[in-house]
């Protein structure tokens, strides 16, 4: 009973740490996880001790790995949706910690015939520690080159006059430009201060205005450097389309896109990643005279070296920085003419 009890008491201490240190869990999940999936691994015991030093590990890296995709299995046929999505976004680090702690139990099961307690304990301890730390070290640095936060900024444009700048519907929580996106956008476009804060002026003469942006983050790793997308969508192009194009190869840099008819896209920093992709939907609204961008939605999809493990993180109807105007179109010209959408009119906003 005293190996069944070590073997025990090592597998949930060493659950307990590693989930503790990767952050895959809470320390409450990770405390009643780690003791049910501790009576996994003892169960094991007489296993571990007939199979000897060279195939107990094997068998506890087997076992910690079944372990967790039973789990998974569980959350997906009789838990929450997002139960199932949060243990499919920690797939990878799970089966590294589990897979560790048990054949780390395994190895010092094995052992205990030959070597004193502590003895055992320390070489088992030493062979899950690694097992956790190499994998886990190599999903952290993909997590930190593919799967940081993603946050969009989305210009508009309107025509007001010089001097004025688009009005802003009440309580707006106002859209900026930082220092490093100013200086991207000059690169290829005329920055310039007006009334409204800084304007964005392209080829054309057109003035764009950020009407928001917003962050979207992974949950299997809301920290760690932010990609930036600056989405410019001219006047012209109000109907149903989609866009996709990759982001910045760095996990902190700016990519500034100009989207066009047809679906085509004008991305002006070449240095690209091709396992950060970032697609851009429009849904127009048409009520008798009047067509109106209704929704915009966002989609950001990651791939890593060994495959698509990452599910896509989506959003959809965002609030606006300025109340907007509907775009009146003449019945005789309406499949012809689209008049960009005015910013200047206290009306309803962007949802």
């Amino acid at each position: 009973m005293k190996t069944f009890g070590r073997t025990y008491w090592f597998t949930w201490a060493f659950l307990v740490l590693a989930a503790a240190l990767t952050g895959v869990a809470s320390l409450k999940d990770a405390f009643f996880g780690g003791l049910v999936a501790a009576m996994f691994s003892t169960a094991l015991t007489r296993v571990y001790a007939r199979s000897g030093l060279s195939f107990a590990p094997l068998i506890g890296a087997a076992a910690g790995a079944i372990w967790v995709l039973l789990m998974l299995l569980k959350s997906k046929w009789w838990g929450y949706a997002e139960d199932y999505e949060q243990a499919s976004w920690t797939l990878g680090v799970d089966i590294s910690v589990h897979a560790a702690g048990f054949a780390g139990a395994g190895l010092m099961t094995a052992l205990l015939s030959r070597l004193s307690l502590g003895r055992a304990a320390l070489a088992g301890f030493a062979l899950a520690a690694a097992m956790t730390a190499i994998p886990y070290g190599f999903i952290a640095w993909v997590d930190h080159r593919v799967a940081g936060p993603v946050e969009v900024v989305l210009l508009v444009s309107t025509e007001v006059g010089s001097d004025r700048g688009p009005y802003r519907a009440p309580g707006a929580v106002l859209a900026q430009l930082s220092s490093e996106e100013i200086k991207e956008l000059k690169q290829n476009l005329l920055v310039v201060s007006g009334p409204s804060g800084d304007e964005v002026i392209d080829e054309q003469g057109r003035r764009y205005w950020p009407l928001w942006r917003r962050r979207l983050i992974y949950p299997g790793n809301p920290g760690g450097p932010v990609r930036t997308a600056i989405v410019i969508l001219p006047p012209d192009v109000i109907s149903r389309e989609a866009w996709s194009f990759p982001l910045s190869l760095s996990p902190s840099g700016v990519q500034v896109a100009y989207l066009s008819l047809g679906q085509k896209v004008t991305a002006m920093n070449k240095a690209v990643s091709q396992a950060v992709i970032l697609k851009v939907a429009s849904e127009t609204k048409s009520e008798a005279s009047t067509v109106t961008v209704n929704v915009i939605s966002l989609e950001v999809s990651r791939s890593s070296p060994v495959g698509s493990f990452y599910s896509p993180v989506a959003a959809r109807s965002f609030p606006a920085a300025f109340a907007r105007a509907p775009v009146i179109v003449s019945p005789v010209i309406k499949k012809d003419l689209i008049r960009h959408p005015s910013f200047d009119t206290p009306t309803e906003a962007v949802k």
